[in-house]
Protein backbone atom coordinates (compact mmCIF):
# COMPACT_ATOMS: atom_id res chain seq x y z
CA UNK A 1 0.00 0.00 0.00
CA UNK A 2 2.79 2.30 0.78
CA UNK A 3 4.39 1.76 -2.28
CA UNK A 4 1.49 2.18 -4.10
CA UNK A 5 1.37 5.87 -2.42
CA UNK A 6 4.36 6.95 -2.91
CA UNK A 7 4.06 5.73 -6.94
CA UNK A 8 0.86 7.54 -7.35
CA UNK A 9 2.58 10.82 -5.45
CA UNK A 10 5.81 10.75 -8.08
CA UNK A 11 3.26 10.54 -11.15
CA UNK A 12 1.75 13.53 -9.46
CA UNK A 13 4.72 15.87 -8.79
CA UNK A 14 5.76 14.83 -12.66
CA UNK A 15 2.55 15.89 -13.55
CA UNK A 16 3.52 19.48 -12.49
CA UNK A 17 5.90 20.69 -14.72
CA UNK A 18 4.63 19.54 -17.64
CA UNK A 19 1.58 21.29 -17.09
CA UNK A 20 3.42 24.39 -16.40
CA UNK A 21 5.42 24.38 -19.44
CA UNK A 22 2.76 23.58 -21.54
CA UNK A 23 1.40 26.26 -24.18
CA UNK A 24 -2.22 26.77 -20.91
CA UNK A 25 -0.30 30.35 -20.75
CA UNK A 26 1.04 32.62 -24.01
CA UNK A 27 2.70 36.09 -24.61
CA UNK A 28 2.54 36.68 -28.64
CA UNK A 29 3.53 40.40 -28.10
CA UNK A 30 5.66 42.28 -26.65
CA UNK A 31 8.51 39.26 -28.45
CA UNK A 32 11.32 38.75 -26.94
CA UNK A 33 14.23 41.20 -28.10
CA UNK A 34 11.70 44.32 -28.00
CA UNK A 35 11.66 48.05 -27.67
CA UNK A 36 8.33 49.68 -26.08
CA UNK A 37 7.38 52.79 -24.40
CA UNK A 38 3.89 54.44 -23.44
CA UNK A 39 1.32 52.12 -23.19
CA UNK A 40 1.46 48.72 -24.93
CA UNK A 41 -0.79 46.52 -24.95
CA UNK A 42 0.10 42.72 -24.14
CA UNK A 43 -1.75 40.29 -26.85
CA UNK A 44 -1.64 36.35 -26.14
CA UNK A 45 -3.25 33.58 -24.85
CA UNK A 46 -4.63 31.41 -21.25
CA UNK A 47 -6.35 28.14 -21.95
CA UNK A 48 -6.14 27.14 -18.59
CA UNK A 49 -8.94 24.57 -17.89
CA UNK A 50 -12.21 26.87 -16.58
CA UNK A 51 -12.53 24.57 -13.61
CA UNK A 52 -8.62 25.47 -12.56
CA UNK A 53 -8.18 28.97 -13.09
CA UNK A 54 -9.02 31.46 -10.41
CA UNK A 55 -7.22 34.97 -11.34
CA UNK A 56 -4.21 36.36 -13.38
CA UNK A 57 -2.02 38.84 -13.30
CA UNK A 58 1.24 40.74 -15.81
CA UNK A 59 4.11 40.81 -13.98
CA UNK A 60 7.23 42.97 -14.45
CA UNK A 61 11.28 42.29 -13.34
CA UNK A 62 14.41 44.31 -13.95
CA UNK A 63 16.33 40.88 -12.37
CA UNK A 64 17.73 38.10 -14.01
CA UNK A 65 17.89 35.80 -11.09
CA UNK A 66 15.70 32.79 -11.01
CA UNK A 67 14.32 34.27 -8.02
CA UNK A 68 13.51 37.44 -8.76
CA UNK A 69 10.88 39.25 -6.85
CA UNK A 70 8.09 40.22 -9.72
CA UNK A 71 6.20 43.53 -9.66
CA UNK A 72 2.63 43.44 -10.70
CA UNK A 73 1.45 45.61 -13.64
CA UNK A 74 -1.88 45.08 -13.60
CA UNK A 75 -4.77 43.86 -10.96
CA UNK A 76 -5.70 40.42 -10.87
CA UNK A 77 -8.27 39.54 -13.53
CA UNK A 78 -10.77 37.18 -12.84
CA UNK A 79 -12.04 35.98 -16.11
CA UNK A 80 -10.20 34.42 -18.78
CA UNK A 81 -9.85 37.15 -21.68
CA UNK A 82 -11.17 36.09 -25.22
CA UNK A 83 -10.45 38.45 -27.35
CA UNK A 84 -5.82 38.25 -27.08
CA UNK A 85 -5.70 40.94 -24.84
CA UNK A 86 -4.27 40.08 -21.77
CA UNK A 87 -3.89 43.71 -19.90
CA UNK A 88 -2.08 46.93 -20.58
CA UNK A 89 0.89 47.94 -19.22
CA UNK A 90 1.38 51.49 -18.59
CA UNK A 91 5.52 51.36 -19.11
CA UNK A 92 5.61 55.25 -18.09
CA UNK A 93 5.39 53.98 -14.73
CA UNK A 94 9.17 52.40 -14.21
CA UNK A 95 12.05 53.98 -15.47
CA UNK A 96 13.97 52.71 -18.83
CA UNK A 97 15.59 49.56 -18.15
CA UNK A 98 15.23 46.01 -19.74
CA UNK A 99 12.54 43.68 -18.12
CA UNK A 100 11.25 40.62 -18.33
CA UNK A 101 7.63 40.34 -19.03
CA UNK A 102 5.38 37.50 -17.80
CA UNK A 103 1.90 36.33 -17.50
CA UNK A 104 1.07 34.72 -13.92
CA UNK A 105 -2.05 32.72 -13.66
CA UNK A 106 -3.23 31.55 -10.31
CA UNK A 107 -5.14 28.15 -9.69
CA UNK A 108 -7.68 26.95 -7.27
CA UNK A 109 -5.67 24.65 -6.18
CA UNK A 110 -3.16 27.52 -5.06
CA UNK A 111 -0.66 26.68 -7.78
CA UNK A 112 0.05 29.06 -10.66
CA UNK A 113 1.37 28.99 -14.24
CA UNK A 114 2.42 31.36 -15.98
CA UNK A 115 4.80 32.64 -19.41
CA UNK A 116 7.59 35.08 -19.86
CA UNK A 117 9.03 36.84 -22.68
CA UNK A 118 12.52 38.42 -21.59
CA UNK A 119 14.48 41.49 -22.82
CA UNK A 120 11.77 43.90 -23.66
CA UNK A 121 13.45 47.45 -23.18
CA UNK A 122 11.44 50.17 -21.90
CA UNK A 123 12.67 53.72 -23.80
CA UNK A 124 10.65 56.30 -23.16
CA UNK A 125 13.01 59.07 -22.75
CA UNK A 126 12.89 60.74 -26.24
CA UNK A 127 11.23 57.62 -27.44
CA UNK A 128 8.63 58.40 -31.08
CA UNK A 129 7.62 54.60 -31.58
CA UNK A 130 8.57 50.88 -30.02
CA UNK A 131 10.89 48.95 -32.51
CA UNK A 132 12.49 46.06 -32.87
CA UNK A 133 16.19 45.49 -31.77
CA UNK A 134 16.01 42.35 -34.13
CA UNK A 135 14.88 41.34 -36.66
CA UNK A 136 11.16 43.38 -37.35
CA UNK A 137 8.55 41.70 -36.03
CA UNK A 138 4.77 42.58 -35.75
CA UNK A 139 1.93 41.81 -33.52
CA UNK A 140 -0.69 39.67 -33.91
CA UNK A 141 -3.31 39.55 -36.78
CA UNK A 142 -6.09 42.18 -35.85
CA UNK A 143 -8.61 43.97 -37.20
CA UNK A 144 -7.63 47.14 -39.05
CA UNK A 145 -9.65 49.12 -35.99
CA UNK A 146 -8.11 50.24 -33.00
CA UNK A 147 -8.16 47.80 -30.22
CA UNK A 148 -9.60 49.62 -26.81
CA UNK A 149 -9.33 47.45 -23.85
CA UNK A 150 -12.94 46.73 -22.12
CA UNK A 151 -11.57 48.13 -18.67
CA UNK A 152 -8.56 50.21 -18.42
CA UNK A 153 -5.90 48.88 -15.33
CA UNK A 154 -6.34 50.75 -12.19
CA UNK A 155 -3.82 52.88 -11.24
CA UNK A 156 -1.82 51.84 -8.51
CA UNK A 157 0.15 54.61 -6.31
CA UNK A 158 3.65 53.04 -5.14
CA UNK A 159 4.75 52.89 -1.41
CA UNK A 160 5.39 56.26 -0.22
CA UNK A 161 9.34 57.08 1.21
CA UNK A 162 8.20 57.98 5.15
CA UNK A 163 11.12 58.31 7.89
CA UNK A 164 9.56 57.72 11.08
CA UNK A 165 9.55 60.71 14.11
CA UNK A 166 8.09 58.65 16.76
CA UNK A 167 10.03 56.03 18.96
CA UNK A 168 8.30 52.82 17.21
CA UNK A 169 6.26 53.23 13.94
CA UNK A 170 2.45 54.06 14.95
CA UNK A 171 -0.43 54.70 13.20
CA UNK A 172 -4.23 55.46 13.27
CA UNK A 173 -7.12 53.49 12.23
CA UNK A 174 -9.42 55.68 10.11
CA UNK A 175 -13.32 54.98 9.33
CA UNK A 176 -13.01 57.08 6.16
CA UNK A 177 -11.57 59.20 4.24
CA UNK A 178 -11.04 62.23 6.02
CA UNK A 179 -8.13 64.71 5.06
CA UNK A 180 -8.90 66.84 8.31
CA UNK A 181 -7.93 63.62 9.90
CA UNK A 182 -4.89 63.17 8.10
CA UNK A 183 -3.26 66.41 8.95
CA UNK A 184 -3.93 65.51 12.95
CA UNK A 185 -2.39 62.20 11.93
CA UNK A 186 0.81 63.35 10.62
CA UNK A 187 1.42 66.54 12.93
CA UNK A 188 1.37 63.95 15.50
CA UNK A 189 4.23 62.19 13.73
CA UNK A 190 1.83 59.08 12.70
CA UNK A 191 3.05 57.23 9.43
CA UNK A 192 0.76 53.98 9.12
CA UNK A 193 -3.23 54.28 7.91
CA UNK A 194 -5.11 51.34 8.97
CA UNK A 195 -8.24 50.10 7.15
CA UNK A 196 -10.07 47.33 8.04
CA UNK A 197 -12.09 45.40 4.60
CA UNK A 198 -14.53 42.78 4.62
CA UNK A 199 -14.08 39.35 2.00
CA UNK A 200 -17.09 38.49 1.13
CA UNK A 201 -17.67 35.58 -1.65
CA UNK A 202 -18.59 36.63 -5.21
CA UNK A 203 -18.29 40.75 -4.21
CA UNK A 204 -15.95 41.48 -6.83
CA UNK A 205 -16.06 45.22 -5.78
CA UNK A 206 -14.44 44.36 -2.78
CA UNK A 207 -10.97 44.83 -4.53
CA UNK A 208 -11.79 48.43 -5.52
CA UNK A 209 -12.50 48.89 -1.92
CA UNK A 210 -8.77 47.95 -0.57
CA UNK A 211 -6.89 49.87 -3.48
CA UNK A 212 -9.25 53.14 -3.12
CA UNK A 213 -7.66 52.69 0.85
CA UNK A 214 -4.15 51.68 -0.17
CA UNK A 215 -3.89 54.17 -3.02
CA UNK A 216 -5.20 57.69 -0.37
CA UNK A 217 -3.06 56.34 2.25
CA UNK A 218 -0.21 56.36 -0.45
CA UNK A 219 -0.86 59.92 -1.39
CA UNK A 220 -1.19 61.10 1.50
CA UNK A 221 2.19 59.42 2.46
CA UNK A 222 1.32 56.82 4.53
CA UNK A 223 2.03 53.26 4.83
CA UNK A 224 -1.03 50.95 4.55
CA UNK A 225 -2.31 48.29 6.25
CA UNK A 226 -4.83 46.46 5.86
CA UNK A 227 -6.95 43.92 8.05
CA UNK A 228 -9.37 41.84 6.00
CA UNK A 229 -11.83 40.32 7.80
CA UNK A 230 -13.64 37.36 6.16
CA UNK A 231 -17.06 35.79 6.98
CA UNK A 232 -17.64 33.15 9.27
CA UNK A 233 -21.00 32.92 7.56
CA UNK A 234 -19.17 31.68 4.42
CA UNK A 235 -16.19 29.76 6.04
CA UNK A 236 -19.12 27.52 7.75
CA UNK A 237 -20.87 27.28 4.58
CA UNK A 238 -18.12 26.06 2.78
CA UNK A 239 -16.12 24.74 5.94
CA UNK A 240 -12.02 25.35 5.53
CA UNK A 241 -11.27 23.22 2.84
CA UNK A 242 -12.96 25.18 0.50
CA UNK A 243 -13.31 28.71 1.96
CA UNK A 244 -9.29 29.02 2.83
CA UNK A 245 -8.28 29.15 -0.68
CA UNK A 246 -10.41 31.61 -2.11
CA UNK A 247 -9.26 33.96 0.95
CA UNK A 248 -6.06 33.64 0.62
CA UNK A 249 -6.23 34.46 -3.15
CA UNK A 250 -7.90 37.52 -2.47
CA UNK A 251 -5.12 38.98 -0.15
CA UNK A 252 -2.54 37.50 -3.05
CA UNK A 253 -4.53 39.85 -5.37
CA UNK A 254 -4.26 42.84 -1.88
CA UNK A 255 -0.94 42.28 -2.09
CA UNK A 256 -0.52 42.93 -6.05
CA UNK A 257 -1.87 46.99 -4.92
CA UNK A 258 1.08 47.35 -3.52
CA UNK A 259 0.18 47.50 0.44
CA UNK A 260 2.56 47.41 2.89
CA UNK A 261 0.85 45.03 5.10
CA UNK A 262 -2.21 42.85 5.66
CA UNK A 263 -3.51 40.95 8.92
CA UNK A 264 -5.30 38.10 8.27
CA UNK A 265 -8.62 38.05 10.10
CA UNK A 266 -9.46 39.34 13.44
CA UNK A 267 -10.43 38.37 16.59
CA UNK A 268 -11.01 34.86 15.48
CA UNK A 269 -10.96 33.69 19.00
CA UNK A 270 -15.06 34.83 19.53
CA UNK A 271 -17.75 33.19 17.69
CA UNK A 272 -18.75 36.98 17.01
CA UNK A 273 -15.76 36.55 14.14
CA UNK A 274 -15.26 32.42 13.43
CA UNK A 275 -18.11 30.10 13.25
CA UNK A 276 -19.40 28.84 16.72
CA UNK A 277 -18.07 25.18 17.52
CA UNK A 278 -15.24 25.44 15.14
CA UNK A 279 -12.89 27.61 17.08
CA UNK A 280 -9.26 26.23 16.84
CA UNK A 281 -6.00 28.32 16.51
CA UNK A 282 -4.46 24.79 14.54
CA UNK A 283 -7.83 26.04 11.59
CA UNK A 284 -6.49 28.76 12.03
CA UNK A 285 -2.88 28.89 11.19
CA UNK A 286 -3.47 26.61 8.49
CA UNK A 287 -5.49 29.64 6.67
CA UNK A 288 -2.70 31.94 8.03
CA UNK A 289 0.20 29.16 5.92
CA UNK A 290 -2.22 29.82 3.02
CA UNK A 291 -2.83 33.51 2.70
CA UNK A 292 0.83 34.06 3.87
CA UNK A 293 2.11 31.91 0.63
CA UNK A 294 -0.19 33.77 -1.50
CA UNK A 295 1.13 36.94 -0.57
CA UNK A 296 4.40 36.39 -0.83
CA UNK A 297 4.01 34.65 -4.04
CA UNK A 298 2.94 38.24 -5.31
CA UNK A 299 4.92 40.78 -3.52
CA UNK A 300 7.43 38.97 -0.60
CA UNK A 301 8.03 42.69 0.39
CA UNK A 302 5.09 42.88 2.04
CA UNK A 303 4.69 42.33 6.06
CA UNK A 304 1.96 39.76 6.75
CA UNK A 305 0.54 39.84 10.80
CA UNK A 306 -1.51 37.43 12.29
CA UNK A 307 -4.98 38.22 13.29
CA UNK A 308 -4.98 39.49 17.22
CA UNK A 309 -6.78 37.47 19.36
CA UNK A 310 -9.56 39.62 21.43
CA UNK A 311 -8.45 39.68 25.26
CA UNK A 312 -10.72 37.80 27.60
CA UNK A 313 -10.77 35.46 30.03
CA UNK A 314 -14.92 34.64 29.42
CA UNK A 315 -14.51 31.11 28.02
CA UNK A 316 -15.10 29.68 31.54
CA UNK A 317 -18.73 31.66 31.02
CA UNK A 318 -19.42 31.04 27.50
CA UNK A 319 -17.49 27.71 26.87
CA UNK A 320 -15.41 26.87 24.48
CA UNK A 321 -17.58 26.91 21.76
CA UNK A 322 -17.93 30.37 21.82
CA UNK A 323 -14.77 31.67 22.73
CA UNK A 324 -11.72 30.73 23.93
CA UNK A 325 -8.99 33.09 26.59
CA UNK A 326 -6.81 34.67 24.56
CA UNK A 327 -3.68 33.07 26.06
CA UNK A 328 -4.82 29.84 25.33
CA UNK A 329 -5.31 30.95 21.69
CA UNK A 330 -2.00 32.72 21.89
CA UNK A 331 -0.74 29.28 22.77
CA UNK A 332 -2.48 27.43 20.25
CA UNK A 333 -0.91 29.80 17.35
CA UNK A 334 2.56 29.68 18.57
CA UNK A 335 2.82 25.61 18.85
CA UNK A 336 1.02 25.42 15.20
CA UNK A 337 3.89 27.53 14.05
CA UNK A 338 2.30 30.79 13.36
CA UNK A 339 5.24 32.17 13.41
CA UNK A 340 6.73 30.36 10.68
CA UNK A 341 4.01 31.89 8.87
CA UNK A 342 3.50 35.50 9.35
CA UNK A 343 5.89 38.64 9.78
CA UNK A 344 4.30 39.62 13.21
CA UNK A 345 1.82 38.36 15.93
CA UNK A 346 -0.97 41.02 16.31
CA UNK A 347 -2.25 41.98 19.52
CA UNK A 348 -5.41 44.25 20.81
CA UNK A 349 -5.43 46.12 23.74
CA UNK A 350 -8.35 48.59 24.40
CA UNK A 351 -9.31 47.81 28.11
CA UNK A 352 -7.45 49.89 29.91
CA UNK A 353 -8.33 52.76 32.84
CA UNK A 354 -5.11 52.65 34.08
CA UNK A 355 -2.26 54.64 33.15
CA UNK A 356 -0.18 51.82 30.47
CA UNK A 357 2.34 51.22 33.10
CA UNK A 358 0.20 49.59 36.06
CA UNK A 359 0.24 46.59 37.40
CA UNK A 360 -2.39 46.41 39.31
CA UNK A 361 -5.16 48.59 41.02
CA UNK A 362 -7.82 48.13 38.56
CA UNK A 363 -11.34 48.73 40.33
CA UNK A 364 -12.49 45.51 38.29
CA UNK A 365 -10.23 43.12 39.18
CA UNK A 366 -6.57 41.59 38.75
CA UNK A 367 -7.43 39.84 35.41
CA UNK A 368 -3.99 40.65 33.47
CA UNK A 369 -6.14 41.78 29.94
CA UNK A 370 -6.57 45.23 31.78
CA UNK A 371 -3.19 45.68 32.17
CA UNK A 372 -0.77 46.44 29.28
CA UNK A 373 2.75 44.95 30.38
CA UNK A 374 0.46 41.83 31.19
CA UNK A 375 -1.38 41.83 27.83
CA UNK A 376 2.05 42.30 26.23
CA UNK A 377 3.57 39.37 27.96
CA UNK A 378 0.36 37.21 27.19
CA UNK A 379 0.94 37.38 23.64
CA UNK A 380 4.85 36.77 23.59
CA UNK A 381 5.43 34.56 26.03
CA UNK A 382 3.80 31.40 23.86
CA UNK A 383 6.40 32.36 21.38
CA UNK A 384 9.58 31.57 24.03
CA UNK A 385 8.93 28.46 25.03
CA UNK A 386 10.87 25.68 24.49
CA UNK A 387 13.50 28.11 24.35
CA UNK A 388 12.18 29.96 21.15
CA UNK A 389 13.88 33.67 20.91
CA UNK A 390 10.14 35.06 20.50
CA UNK A 391 8.30 36.34 17.59
CA UNK A 392 7.31 40.60 17.01
CA UNK A 393 4.62 42.03 18.13
CA UNK A 394 2.53 44.39 15.97
CA UNK A 395 -0.46 46.22 17.91
CA UNK A 396 -3.26 46.60 15.14
CA UNK A 397 -5.71 47.76 17.93
CA UNK A 398 -4.43 49.93 21.02
CA UNK A 399 -6.95 52.49 22.24
CA UNK A 400 -8.40 53.71 25.62
CA UNK A 401 -12.25 54.40 25.69
CA UNK A 402 -13.94 57.92 27.06
CA UNK A 403 -17.19 59.35 27.11
CA UNK A 404 -16.37 62.96 27.16
CA UNK A 405 -18.06 64.76 24.95
CA UNK A 406 -20.94 61.62 23.99
CA UNK A 407 -22.52 61.47 27.30
CA UNK A 408 -23.33 58.14 29.44
CA UNK A 409 -21.71 54.80 28.29
CA UNK A 410 -23.84 51.98 27.69
CA UNK A 411 -23.83 49.63 30.32
CA UNK A 412 -21.40 47.21 28.93
CA UNK A 413 -19.00 50.06 28.68
CA UNK A 414 -19.36 51.27 31.94
CA UNK A 415 -15.81 50.75 33.25
CA UNK A 416 -15.06 53.67 30.75
CA UNK A 417 -16.90 55.70 32.42
CA UNK A 418 -14.26 57.94 34.74
CA UNK A 419 -11.73 57.95 31.44
CA UNK A 420 -11.19 61.58 30.50
CA UNK A 421 -9.92 62.88 26.90
CA UNK A 422 -6.93 64.20 28.83
CA UNK A 423 -6.22 60.60 30.32
CA UNK A 424 -6.62 59.35 27.08
CA UNK A 425 -4.31 61.65 25.51
CA UNK A 426 -1.37 60.87 28.40
CA UNK A 427 -2.07 57.14 28.06
CA UNK A 428 -1.76 56.79 24.44
CA UNK A 429 1.60 58.78 24.40
CA UNK A 430 2.72 56.50 27.37
CA UNK A 431 1.82 53.40 25.98
CA UNK A 432 4.07 54.30 23.17
CA UNK A 433 6.68 55.18 25.31
CA UNK A 434 6.00 51.87 27.24
CA UNK A 435 6.31 49.82 24.00
CA UNK A 436 9.36 51.58 22.63
CA UNK A 437 11.10 50.75 26.09
CA UNK A 438 10.57 46.85 25.77
CA UNK A 439 13.63 44.59 25.72
CA UNK A 440 12.22 41.48 26.42
CA UNK A 441 9.47 41.72 23.61
CA UNK A 442 10.20 43.37 19.86
CA UNK A 443 6.94 45.95 19.13
CA UNK A 444 7.35 46.81 15.69
CA UNK A 445 4.12 48.59 14.97
CA UNK A 446 1.40 50.56 16.92
CA UNK A 447 -1.93 51.20 15.71
CA UNK A 448 -4.11 53.63 17.93
CA UNK A 449 -7.58 52.77 18.04
CA UNK A 450 -9.14 54.74 16.87
CA UNK A 451 -9.19 58.03 14.59
CA UNK A 452 -11.75 58.81 13.58
CA UNK A 453 -15.08 56.82 14.13
CA UNK A 454 -18.12 58.71 15.65
CA UNK A 455 -20.84 55.91 16.45
CA UNK A 456 -21.81 55.87 20.04
CA UNK A 457 -24.84 53.54 20.26
CA UNK A 458 -25.77 50.30 22.31
CA UNK A 459 -22.87 47.82 22.27
CA UNK A 460 -20.95 50.00 19.65
CA UNK A 461 -19.40 53.25 21.39
CA UNK A 462 -16.81 53.29 18.91
CA UNK A 463 -16.50 56.90 19.00
CA UNK A 464 -15.43 57.12 22.49
CA UNK A 465 -12.28 55.29 21.18
CA UNK A 466 -11.65 58.02 18.49
CA UNK A 467 -8.72 60.63 19.28
CA UNK A 468 -10.49 62.92 17.77
CA UNK A 469 -13.77 64.36 19.77
CA UNK A 470 -16.85 65.60 19.17
CA UNK A 471 -15.18 68.88 19.16
CA UNK A 472 -12.83 68.41 16.58
CA UNK A 473 -10.17 68.62 18.52
CA UNK A 474 -7.37 65.61 18.91
CA UNK A 475 -5.69 66.41 22.40
CA UNK A 476 -4.19 63.06 21.86
CA UNK A 477 -2.29 63.86 18.61
CA UNK A 478 -0.56 67.16 20.45
CA UNK A 479 0.56 64.58 23.34
CA UNK A 480 1.75 61.71 21.06
CA UNK A 481 3.56 64.96 19.14
CA UNK A 482 5.42 65.32 21.90
CA UNK A 483 7.41 61.96 21.35
CA UNK A 484 8.55 63.36 17.77
CA UNK A 485 12.20 63.34 17.47
CA UNK A 486 13.46 66.84 16.60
Amino acid sequence: MLKRILFLTLIALLALPVFAQSDAVRIDFPPPSFVVSGVVTVYGDIAVDATLFRSYMLEITDSTAADAAWTPVTLNQRAIRTDGILGVWDTTRVPDGVYRLRANVFLTDGTSVNAEVGDIEVRNAGASAPRPTTAAVTAPTQPAVEVIPTEAPPTIVPRPVVQNPLPIPVGGQLDQFDDEAIAVMREAGMTWIKWQIPFVLNDTNLINVARDRINYSHENGFFALITVKGSKDDLAALGGEAYFPLYAAFLGEVAALQVDAVQVWNEMNLDREWPNGQIDPVLYVDLLRQSYEAIKAVDPTVRVITGAPAPTGAEGAFGLDAVWNDDRYYLGMANAGAAQYSDCIGIHYNEGILPPTSLGGDPRGEYPTYYLPYMIRRAEYPFTLGGGTGAPLCFSELGYLSPDGYGQLPDGFAWGANTSVSDQAAWLRDAILYAASQTDADIQLLIVFNVNYTRFIDNDPQGGFAIIRPDGSCPACEAIAELRSS
